[in-house]
């Protein structure tokens, strides 16, 4: 006689409700802010608007380079490595304070402050903004930490990637849970021909769709059983996305050998070794010539490429590499300057990039000569990487943010933040049917007692 029965669907069920019960309050955190932060930079503009918003000018706006030049006199103790490629007419220009990610970085005092904000008309410094301060206008960058790490750093990091470990591991779990419960045949019915299969199998697909369906005139309990189950089917390949790429943000142990056994992500070293010696910059040609710095007030020596020149001068090199690539630039990224090997460094979005993040391309020039050192397109990654880059735009909303895709980017941002509410409603309506389910439970024990 047996005296263990294991029961698959009354197992994943049991696993689905109550570690579904333990993850629901991140879950809805996760989903209202996730919501949210789908609008970033609009509601971000919108608390800071007293830093970001400027009255429209008729006048043509100052150079970025003379723009960079007021920023770094102003506030000769930080570093501006990076500048902005393009200036909106009715915001002020904002300037990035260097980020030290060096091991020494935790012993130095943090910077007072990490965006510089100037009027592009006038030169005028219109303020600052430390993020770290709790204060209105940094309300969206507090509820980016608190959906990233719970404001805990470190171990709400790690306590986020676990609950994204067990969501991703529930989607398949909740997948299976909505498919209806197997048919018991007799053995004595074990020889059946393939019209009966065929019929069973038609009547399994037709048991399955009420599944996809809300009903309407109904009462409370169908209608949070039927939401549960329906949100979850339409938009279980989105709602996995978002989970998966949870853990590859907060939990990377295991994210990478996952995604390197199952699509072949290369490592960061594998990287490197594919790009080989022969793309690194010749640093023999400039080891004996003088100390450059464009991003100083003081031009030590003539070049090629210099900070009043450089936005032009390198996405003109950027169109010339895509064009001989078949690809067009549409959006320019950032530019940056590297001191150690007096290179100017700028991304941009091809029409074939993933997005205008993770996926996107970068062009690097030497200063002193003018010629491309490294062009990186980042529709030629590999497989994995792209798979990888994909996971992350969807999430993070990085679709369609070039001057011709802005409906696209509206469309997905109001999808995104869609997902977030979804995430919401299937949490709240889990803890409600385990409720209803643990009342109905009470009574029936209460009255065989």
């Amino acid at each position: 006689m047996t005296l263990f029965s294991f029961n698959l669907r009354q197992t994943c069920l049991w696993i689905h409700r109550y570690t579904g019960l333990a993850m629901a309050a991140f879950l809805i955190m996760a989903g209202l802010t996730g919501a949210l932060l789908a609008f970033y930079d609009e509601l971000d503009d919108m608390f800071n608007h007293e830093l970001v918003h400027i009255e429209a000018q008729r006048t043509p706006p100052l150079s970025i380079a003379e723009l960079h030049d007021k920023v770094i006199t102003s506030y000769p103790k930080q570093t501006f490595s990076s500048m902005p490629t393009s200036i909106a007419p009715d915001k002020s220009a904002v300037f990035l304070v260097d980020r030290v990610r060096s091991p020494k970085a935790k012993s130095q005092p943090k910077a007072p402050f990490q965006e510089v904000y100037i009027n592009p008309f006038t030169r005028e410094i219109i303020g600052t903004r430390n993020k770290d301060e709790w204060a209105w206008c940094n309300t969206m960058w507090k509820v980016f930490w608190l959906h990233r790490d719970l404001l805990l750093c470190d171990i709400g990091r790690l306590l986020l990637g676990l609950v994204a470990l067990v969501w991703t591991l529930n989607c398949f779990i909740g997948f299976y849970l909505t498919f209806p419960r197997a048919v018991k045949s007799n053995k004595a019915n074990s020889d059946i021909n393939k019209k009966t299969v065929s019929k069973k199998r038609a009547s399994l697909f037709k048991r399955w769709l009420p599944a996809w369906k809300i009903r309407r005139k109904t009462n409370i309990f169908k209608l949070n059983y039927d939401l549960h189950h329906a949100f979850g089917l339409w938009l279980w390949l989105m709602l996995f996305v978002i989970a998966w790429s949870s853990v590859g943000f907060n939990l990377q142990q295991v994210y990478k050998p996952v995604m390197q056994a199952v699509v072949g992500l290369e490592s960061k070293e594998g990287k490197e070794r594919e790009k080989g010696e022969s793309n690194k910059p010749d640093k023999s040609s400039v080891q004996d010539m003088p100390s450059f710095a464009p991003v100083s007030n003081e031009t030590r020596v003539a070049a090629i490429v210099n900070k009043a020149n450089s936005i032009e001068y390198v996405s003109k090199q950027a169109n010339i590499a895509a064009q001989k690539n078949g690809v067009s630039v549409q959006q320019l990224l950032g530019l940056r300057w590297v001191e150690e090997d007096k290179q100017w460094q700028m991304r941009f979005k091809t029409d074939k990039d993933v997005g205008s993040h993770s996926g996107a391309s970068s062009i690097t020039v030497d200063a002193q000569t003018g010629n491309v050192e490294r062009v990186n397109f980042g529709y030629q990654s590999s497989f994995g990487s792209k798979v990888d880059q994909w996971l992350s735009t969807l999430h993070m909303g990085h679709i369609g943010q070039g001057e011709d895709e802005q409906l696209t980017h509206r469309l997905y941002q109001v999808f995104l933040a869609l997902i977030g509410l979804v995430v919401t409603i299937l949490s709240g309506t889990g803890v409600y049917l385990w409720w209803k389910g643990r009342q109905q439970r009470g009574k029936a024990l209460r009255k065989l007692k």
